[in-house]
């Protein structure tokens, strides 16, 4: 395997080391070039080592890690980022929906591992790092990145309808986009539920809620407002009603 050039930026000197530590340990194909402290200074090294990887931490002084990207032109942007992140639960969906990947702190092996392999070193991040950015504000309406087998899609979860799950593909229904066709599977999309009008409604599908047009308590269906047809499970009945009744949404 080809050499990973990679730097570290953390304000945390016990953090810094802690990564290093498990990359040298158990990565011999990962080399670390620096480490930084500040944006300012990773800047310089990035210029300088022109690192094929970034394990960047957010929360640092002066500049958040997410200020970064600033400080290049796109096309100087040849490096791969993987956000090293306390933050908290709620702030970790924004992570999910944009596709980018992360790690929490303190850094574990067997997250390094799945992050260091889940990485492609042959595609442009920049659209999930903007996507990123936006739902971290909240100023913006909140938005999933999705990646077909040939196009990268930027959609507002609002205009998600369903997303159902068909195999070892899922589908997600959109209202802008029609039927997208990704390579993940339904449990991947179950962040939505916890933030936002998206409930599981059996055990192969998830329903934006605000797309029910009506919902057949004998039949147990669920007409969307596109008139595509939903499953609901028994179990989840009495939930669904109560939730899509209490104005919550």
């Amino acid at each position: 395997m080809d050499t990973i050039k990679a730097i570290i930026v953390d304000d945390e000197p016990n953090a810094k080391k802690a990564l290093r530590g498990l990359l040298s340990e158990n990565f011999e194909e990962v080399e670390i070039v620096a480490d930084c402290s500040d944006v300012p200074e990773a800047v310089k090294t990035i210029n300088k080592y022109k690192p094929d990887l970034v394990f960047l931490d957010i929360d640092m002084p002066g500049y958040s890690g997410f200020e970064l990207l600033d400080f290049f032109d796109q096309q100087q942007i040849g490096f791969k980022i993987i956000f090293v992140t306390a933050y908290s639960e709620y702030s970790l969906k924004a992570f999910e929906s944009s596709a980018v990947d992360y790690i929490l702190k303190p850094v574990r092996l067997e997250h390094l591992k799945r992050a260091l392999k889940k990485i492609n070193f042959q595609a442009s991040n920049q659209i999930q790092y903007k996507v990123l950015r936006d739902n971290l504000s909240q100023q913006q309406d909140k938005k999933v990145v999705l990646q077909t087998a040939e196009t990268i899609y930027v959609v507002n979860q609002e205009d998600i309808i369903f997303i159902q799950a068909e195999g070892s593909y899922t589908k997600i229904v959109t209202e802008t986009h029609g039927v997208l066709t990704l390579t993940k599977k339904l449990l991947d999309f179950e962040y939505l539920e916890s933030d936002g009008p998206f409930f599981r409604t059996h055990r192969s599908y998830i329903v934006n809620l605000n797309h029910i047009k009506k919902i057949d308590k004998k039949e147990f269906v669920l007409i969307m407002s596109n008139e595509s047809q939903v499953h609901l499970s028994q179990d989840k009945k009495n939930a669904l009603i109560e939730r899509f009744t209490s104005k919550i949404i």
